[in-house]
């Protein structure tokens, strides 16, 4: 028997337009180098009929987001390869 630990990051996001959410986004982000998820939930239909390009650039600017957060993650996984993986380290 082995204990298989594994570390996660979430993120979450709204769409809020005049005070109310609009559409709420979510991901959850391995730090282990596993699959990742992202959801979006329309929360209030008539106001994300009225106000589609607005809500779309904030599902658009949350995606960029968790792009960067996957891109952070994906840089210290690799550097924590490098310091444990002799094979991998820099020759100078």
């Amino acid at each position: 028997m082995a204990l298989r630990k594994t570390k996660s990051t979430s993120l979450t996001g709204e769409s809020v337009i005049n005070g109310t959410t609009v559409v709420r986004m979510t991901a959850s982000l391995s730090t282990s180098g596993g699959s990742d998820s992202v959801n979006q939930y329309v929360q209030n239909v008539d106001l994300y009929n009225a106000n589609k390009r607005d809500v779309r650039k904030d599902i658009s600017a949350f995606q960029d987001y968790v792009y960067e957060q996957q891109d952070a993650i994906d840089a210290e996984i690799e550097a924590d390869k490098k310091t444990t993986d002799p094979e991998k380290k820099d020759i100078k």
